[in-house]
């Protein structure tokens, strides 16, 4: 993902709400969401390159989401994917807290991300490098927004969310599409940008021909114990191009 919000405790119907918009190179092939045939109690998208996943989440309620984080860039020699950090997480049955101890091991390894793992339960955080931020911490009650800018100096498009959400959880009902229209604020990429060169994100939606948002999603899971799950796909023009919706109780 590049642009994630998650509302823990924020509304009295949902404990966990989970939205974000995954921006990537639109040649990479990826697999839309669905459950996975290698682990049929998990339900996300798929890397096809090298199997992780961005965001998804398990029938016992786990669920994980990873950003990159621009303070430590890929280097020459490919490092393991940061998707299967979330891949590792859902399909698992660690705790979070002991899990995350398993990734502070390791964490060098990888190109620099941020990821946030939990339940209805409770939400923790990991960022590496963690620059002027304390690295690991459990997410309070409200809403907490990440992207691919540091945590220590977010784009505009993190105030954005988390303003729009905020806004979204004290007022009318919280149906997908309203949600999903708060990742749906476009901002074009002049043709001919290059990765390196992409301007730091204003709006949540970018729309580019070599780089732009493949896919917003929602997640909710409520007080009852359901989870609704829903994801929009789009191409290089930012026209959806398909819709994957489910819901299913939790374990």
């Amino acid at each position: 993902m590049c642009l994630v919000a998650v509302a823990w405790r924020a509304h009295p119907r949902y404990p966990l709400i989970i939205l974000g918009n995954r921006d990537e190179l639109h040649q990479r092939p990826s697999a839309p969401a669905a459950w996975w045939e290698d682990a049929a109690h998990v339900f996300g998208g798929r890397d096809l390159v090298a199997g992780g996943s961005w965001l998804a989440v398990s029938r016992a309620g786990r669920f994980a989401v990873v950003t990159n984080n621009p303070q430590r860039p890929p280097g020459p020699a490919p490092g393991p994917s940061r998707g299967q950090l979330v891949r590792d997480f859902v399909t698992g049955d660690r705790p979070s807290g002991r899990f995350l101890d398993s990734v502070q091991v390791h964490e060098a390894r990888y190109a620099g991300f941020c990821l946030l793992a939990g339940t209805r339960a409770q939400v923790r955080g990991f960022v590496a490098p963690n620059g002027s931020h304390p690295g690991r911490w459990t997410l309070a009650a409200g809403v907490t927004v990440i992207s691919n800018s540091p945590l220590d100096q977010p784009w505009p498009k993190v105030r954005y969310l988390q303003q729009a959400l905020g806004a979204a959880l004290g007022s009318g009902p919280l149906e997908p599409a309203r949600l999903l229209g708060l990742l749906d604020r476009r901002e074009p990429v002049p043709a001919g940008t290059g990765d390196d060169d992409r301007p730091a994100g204003r709006l949540p939606f970018i729309v580019g021909g070599h780089y732009g948002t493949r896919a917003s999603t929602v997640v909710v899971m409520d007080a009852a114990g359901h989870c609704g799950f829903i994801e929009r796909r789009f191409d290089a023009a930012g026209v959806m191009q398909g819709e994957t919706s489910t819901e299913f109780p939790l374990d």
